[in-house]
């Protein structure tokens, strides 16, 4: 489905292969995406969260996914478990500073703290989470499993009835655009967000969702392994490294993404610079003005081209 207070979230209408073989979801498990991650880290006040980002391509991550949901619904709410599916959601995977999938981290009193850049055998998760748990208890949280008060979608945030507190309507055009993209319509996803810019040109969420679009559009039927061997047998060929660019921004591989087009420039002619200053320009909107990967690389994109 979409999230229509993020960019979008892609994760039913693009689905990594082999993500249906992921497992259910854990009772104490939240899926991360760019509307929930602020509420997220403001809940790991009270709350210690073992972050997992991936994606379903990485080998075995089905075995250590289902360890860590196991061992995290044992601890009866001690600690909960949040997934960012890179694929799905580079831009949160960006902003986390992800170099390697899987990448684990505790997230406490809202701070990151590196656990894992690498696969962690299943039978080291027990422990892991004993301590994990020790240490959220000397730090003052409720392990009584209390506190962890987020539903299955992850919405911990309450109002003094007990109600999730109303989220704001979007406007139209926004809403049109967000239900076409989980309809499957792609096409009328972008006329909406365009009629939307027309009338709102500097509407971030807007520049970013078609950004996101277009990505998507250009990406649907690639294989990974495949874009990746044709960009390696043919260096000079354009599209190929364009597609692959595509895919490593949305396996949240932003600086591989950028350095891969930036480093086409060198000699190029004029041609080739247009497209790649083009293609750029939209992974630019994607990863977002926020993101510290982006002014550094728009520097280095003005020095090439002159």
């Amino acid at each position: 489905m979409t999230d229509p207070y993020g960019v979008i979230d892609l994760a039913s209408l693009k689905k990594p292969e082999g993500s249906e073989n992921a497992g259910p979801v854990g009772e104490h498990e939240v899926s991360v995406d760019e509307a929930n991650l602020e509420q997220m880290i403001q809940d790991s006040a009270r709350v210690a969260t073992l972050l997992l980002v991936t994606s379903s391509r990485v080998p075995g991550i089905d075995e250590l996914l289902g360890a860590l949901r196991s061992g995290v619904d044992a601890k009866g709410g001690a600690l909960r478990l949040a997934v960012v599916d890179a694929d799905t959601q580079p831009r949160v995977a960006g902003a986390l500073r992800v170099q390697q999938l899987p990448t684990l981290m505790l997230l406490l009193q809202g701070q990151l703290q590196p656990i894992a850049e690498s696969m962690v055998p299943a039978d080291q998760i027990p422990g892991l989470l004993d301590q994990i748990v020790q240490v959220a208890q000397q730090t003052g949280l409720d392990v009584s499993g209390a506190a962890d008060g987020q539903g299955a979608d992850g919405s911990g945030a309450e109002d003094a009835d007990g109600a999730a507190p109303a989220q704001p309507e979007l406007p139209p055009l926004l809403q049109t655009a967000y239900d076409a993209i989980e309809a499957g319509d792609l096409p009328g996803a972008q006329t909406a967000f365009e009629e939307h810019l027309n009338q709102n040109p500097a509407d971030a969420e807007a520049k970013a969702g078609l950004a996101t679009v277009h990505l998507m559009d250009r990406t649907r039927d690639a294989q990974l392994d495949a874009a990746r061997k044709a960009a390696a047998d043919a260096p000079q060929d354009l599209d190929a490294q364009l597609l692959v660019a595509d895919l490593d921004m949305l396996g949240g591989h932003v600086d591989d993404a950028f350095g891969r087009l930036l480093d086409l420039l060198r000699g190029a002619d004029q041609d080739t610079k247009d497209r790649v200053r083009a293609r750029l320009l939209d992974l630019f909107e994607v990863a977002g003005p926020e993101d510290p990967r982006v002014a550094p690389a728009r520097k280095r994109l003005a020095n090439l081209l002159f």
